[in-house]
């Protein structure tokens, strides 16, 4: 949780970032792409975080994550054992279960 806690501090929880997409790499793990951009809209950093063994999700199609508010930026929490993940500021659980775009996966890895 120390790597997720500093890279969501690093890019202060990714508000204003843009998913770019959610990639299935099998039946229980995605990869989720999100992209730091500048003012003009060029790509700047992108980050890439992989969700293994997920339990529950709410996953949006590749074609409106672009559309997504992001102005609450993202929230990775961590409760029972399990990862969640989702857009918004999220403290519980019970937030990213509401959330519009959620992952609940029992093991997280940060590819920035």
């Amino acid at each position: 949780m120390e790597q997720i806690n500093a890279l969501l501090q690093k890019y202060d929880n990714f508000i204003g970032a843009q998913l770019r997409s959610i990639q299935p790499l099998s039946d229980t793990s995605k990869l989720l792409t999100i992209v730091i951009q500048d003012d003009d809209g060029e790509d700047l950093e992108s980050v890439k975080i992989e969700f293994n063994n997920i339990n529950d999700s709410r996953i949006l199609e590749n074609g409106v994550l672009s559309f997504l508010d992001m102005m609450s930026g993202i929230s990775i929490i961590k409760e029972h054992d399990l990862y969640g993940f989702a857009v918004g500021n999220a403290t519980t659980m019970l937030y990213v279960l509401n959330a519009p775009l959620y992952i609940v996966a029992s093991d997280v890895k940060i590819q920035d």
